[in-house]
Formats: C-alpha cells, structure tokens, sequence
C-alpha cells in the first residue's frame, strides 16, 4: 500500500495540480475554513473524481465511476439509506461470497466493519467521490420502492391528458438515470416512439399511443416557451430541468414530419466535471505529441471531426493543462458549458452583434496569451484567428472535417492563403469516439493473427502490439458478454480514437507547394502520425474497446 501523504503532494505528485495553485488554496484556506482538498475543488484547481482518484492511487483500492452502474437491489437493502449516507458508501453488488461497495474514504475502518457484518460475506471496496455517492444514494435508494420505469408504463397504459406534466418529467429522469444525451420522441402512424441515446446508441425505450404525442409536444414547447400553435415549422428552444438538487439544460428541437412533429431533446448536465486530457483516451505518445503544443507561445491548434465527437472536451481538458495564474486565457463560446477559475470566457450574442471574429478583435487589446475560439464557421473568424497566431498567441479552436489533413484545404476553401496556413498552424487533431467493453462482462477469445488483416491491420502494427512474429500464431481479443450494468449491450461508456497531426516544416513545406490531401498524409505517416482507424485497432488489441466497435465508427 502506497505511503499516506497529504492530498495536495498527492495530487501535485499525480499531475494533477501544480505548487502554485496549492500555494493559492493555501492562501484561501487563510480567509476561509475548510480543508484543502474542498477549497482545491472549489476553485476549480481539480475534480472531486481526481482527489478521489488520488485516494484510489494511495489506498491501493481500485477507483470506480458509479455513473455507469446500476446496484442490485440485494445490494442496495444491505444498509438503511441514512446509513448509507452517513458512511458515505453505496453497495452495488452481491453474491455469495463478497459485497462490492463504493466508498469515499477506503481507510475508514468502521465502515468496511459495519458492511461486512451487514452482509455477513468479504467486502470489496472501490473508492468513488463524495458527492457522486451521496448523489447516487438519493437515486437509488428513491428508485428502491419508486421505480421510474414501471411508471412510466403504468402513464401510458392508462394515458390521460392531465398526467402529461408527469410523464414528461419521468421520461427525462429515466434518460438522466440511463446516462442518456438525447431524447428521442417520433411520432408514426400508430403510435409514437421514445429513443434514448446511450454511448452514442440510439435505444428504443417506449412506445406511446399516437393521441398523447400532440400534449408531449405542447407540454415541452410551453417548457421551452415556443410556440404551441405553429406546427408547419421547426422551432430551437431550451429550459432547465432540476433532478435530485441537479440543474441540466436541455435544448429541444422540433421538425414537422408525415405523421406530427418530431422533437429532440439533448441534455446537458451544469455540473461537467472537470476533464484530464491523461482520461480521454489519448495514446501516450499523442498525449506527449499533444502537452508539447499546448505549452508552446504561438500557433493555433484545432480540434477536428463530427457533431458530438468531444471537440469541446477536448478543448476544455487542453484548457486546464495551461497554467492560468501565469498566462492570461480568453475564450469566446456558444455556449458556455462550464465555468472555469481564472480564466475570461465570453459567450457568442449574434443578435447583439457579438460574433466570433468580433471576440477576437477585443481579445487581441486584452494582453492575451492564450485564446480559446469555440468554433471556427467562416472566413471571418478563420483570418483572424490566424492573425492572432502570427501575432504571438496561442489559438485554441474546432473545425468540422473528417480527419486531420481535410483542415487544410477547408480553410484554404474558406480563403486562408496557404502560406498563412502553413505558417499560422501547428498541429490538427481529429477524433470519434468508440463504446469502451463492459469493465463487469469483459471476456476474452482468441483469433488466427492473420485474421487481422482483413480488417485493415498492418503486419507491423500486429507485430508490435501482440508481440507474434508467425502469423499463424493465435491472438487474445475482448469482448462484452452482456450485464445488467450495460443493459447486456457488452459496451459501458465511451472513449476517444485520436488523430494528431504535426505540422512540421516538410508539411509546412507540402501545403504552400499546393501539394493535394493524399500527399500530406503520406508525408505525416512517414512522420509517425497513426490515423483514426490505426488508433482504433490499437485499443482493440488492448482491450479496451471491439474490431466491430472501431469499423462502426471509422469503418
């Protein structure tokens, strides 16, 4: 077991703070109670997920994200829920041998000795944050005896106008409690349909006679104030839902169709935790690739790939690997999704004029170090975030295109001289993001290495990860056999395959020489740059996600 040190040499020694931020903590700790740890999260210097991560890492006990479980009820009546609470754990699973609980504090005696005469079997511990379990207690011990899904079916076979209020609010508790990013609700002909997606899945949850689809609707556009009455058009709104003490946003969209409108749903919690670049799924040598340029002076980096691949994630963990007590960091967005210590971000208001290029402009007379740009759309915004790199900065910012090299001629389309490019520039990451195996239903199999090929491994890339030079040789691969905890899917969460694209002086060189697409890559492969696809076979070899998986993303 490693040496029990204060929180902060841990969290310093882990990464994942610096001494100046401690230094900071300390001095607010002077003016304020509280212990270090709290004040660290509270300035927003780490996560309640990293310290307890940090405890996981000191206690030798492994860490658990108890968003993505779902307790047995066996488990669940092993403790009152005010025990629970007082001890500040959450059982999730129970056989004969063993009970496995999520506890904030591993080196609390007391605890481990009450569960373990409780449930009269070993207890397993996994360590998980405070307010994530006290969080999940509230849920879970609620749906013990009010089961939101059975609900729901009761409210709809018994579907009366006056219950809709209701119904619109369990269907959106049940996608939050399902870790879902968007509702679904399709009218057809003869009934209307509730899709939840989950790790990127769209999942069919409901079916509701087609004579309630009308007051759904209606009872969300009055919560997004839109208009009830206009049907013929599609209408964007939002409001904020409260679930157990937690605020998400939700943007809805509507669009007619043949048979009603046709309303979407996404869901954006206001409490994002603070994102680690080392967590998103980066390979060591992209993560190094990738720390090197955001510590760099100048230059623009940009964060490609489609609607929901993480771009803003990404942008936000680069965020917090900059030191803001020591370089002055500006970000226009829309919108902000989460509030960062010392840093000045500004929201886009095209109706008052206040645009992205606009942004820059004011930022480049606030002695600027680091600009974060939300989204680059148009020519406007493309010159001037080039200019601000020239210019000495440092410019964060996202692109769609499909992978690395397709940034370059998008923004020479968009009028960027190609030496401005060149120059402007310096490194174009692309990322998708993959369903990870279920951690609890992870089995293995094995499979002829040759097998690999046809599914676009190199031999290199087989010889180097599976360590077999005979082909013939056989090979261990993953796979989820189906759980409770991932609805027998085999998958649990997500992850990133990434892309990085450095643009060294050959590249440099290739794009003001006008040289095509195919050229370019060729010439950063030859540099060391592994593609999406490479990335995703990779981790498939690791385990960490399926072949199947990888050719559904990136094909």
């Amino acid at each position: 077991m490693a040496e029990r040190k204060p929180i902060g040499q841990l969290l310093k020694e882990l990464g994942y703070i610096t001494e100046e931020q401690i230094l900071v903590a300390l001095e607010i700790q002077k003016i304020k109670r509280g212990l270090l740890g709290e004040i660290l999260v509270e300035l927003g210097f780490v996560s309640p997920r990293e310290i307890a991560e940090a405890i996981s890492y000191q206690s030798g006990k492994p860490f658990i994200d108890i968003t993505q479980i779902h307790p047995q009820e066996e488990a669940l009546r092993i403790l009152d829920k005010n025990i629970a609470k007082q001890l500040v754990v959450l059982p999730f699973e129970k056989d004969e041998a063993s009970i496995k609980v999520a506890l904030a504090n591993p080196f609390d005696i007391n605890a481990i000795d009450i569960l373990r005469r409780r449930a009269g079997t070993e207890v397993k511990v996994y360590v998980s944050d405070k307010e994530n379990i006290l969080k999940y207690i509230e849920i879970y011990y609620f749906l013990l005896d009010n089961p939101i899904s059975q609900e729901i079916s009761n409210l709809i076979s018994n579907f009366s106008p006056t219950n809709v209020p209701k119904l619109v609010d369990l269907l959106i508790n049940n996608a939050i409690i399902e870790r879902a990013t968007d509702i679904h609700i399709s009218p057809e002909s003869v009934a209307s349909h509730v899709f939840y997606r989950i790790d990127g899945i769209m999942k069919h949850f409901y079916a509701i006679p087609i004579e309630a689809h009308n007051p759904i609707v209606s009872r969300i556009k009055v919560l997004a104030n839109l208009d009830i009455a206009e049907q013929r058009l599609p209408q964007d709104g939002s409001f904020t839902h409260k679930f157990f003490d937690e605020e998400y946003d939700l943007r809805i969209s509507t669009v007619p169709t043949a048979f009603g409108e046709n309303i979407v749903l996404r869901i954006l919690s206001k409490n994002i935790s603070l994102f680690n670049l080392r967590n998103l799924g980066f390979e060591e040598d992209m993560l190094k690739n990738l720390e090197d340029q955001f510590s760099k002076p100048q230059g623009i980096i940009l964060v490609t790939g489609p609607t929901g691949s993480g771009k803003t994630t990404t942008l936000y963990a680069a965020l917090r690997k900059i030191n803001a007590l020591q370089r002055n960091i500006l970000t226009v967005e829309d919108p902000i999704e989460y509030k960062f210590p010392f840093i000045k971000q500004t929201q886009v208001n095209e109706k008052a004029g206040y645009t992205f290029a606009r942004a820059i402009r004011a930022f480049l007379r606030q002695d600027p170090d680091v600009i974060l740009i939300g989204e680059i759309r148009d020519e406007e915004t493309a010159e001037m975030a080039i200019r601000a790199s020239i210019t000495g900065h440092l410019v964060l910012s996202t692109l769609h295109t499909n992978d690395t090299v397709s940034a370059i001629p998008r923004l020479i389309d968009m009028g960027i001289k190609d030496y401005m490019v060149a120059s402007g520039i310096s490194a174009i990451t692309a990322q998708r993001l993959v369903r990870k195996i279920c951690h609890f239903c992870k089995e293995e199999y094995t499979v002829p290495a040759k097998e690999l090929l046809n599914y676009g491994y190199s031999i290199e890339i087989i010889k180097e990860y599976t360590g077999k030079e005979d082909l013939n040789d056989e090979i261990t691969l993953y796979r989820g056999k189906g759980c409770a905890h991932c609805k027998n899917t085999g998958y649990l969460g997500r992850t990133l395959l990434g892309e990085v694209l450095i643009i060294s002086e050959n590249i440099s060189d290739l794009i003001v020489k006008g040289a095509t697409p195919l050229a370019i890559k060729k010439q950063a492969k030859e540099e060391g740059m592994r593609t999406l696809k490479e990335d995703g076979l990779i981790k498939a070899l690791k385990g960490i996600t399926t072949i199947e998986e990888v050719k559904r993303v990136v094909g």
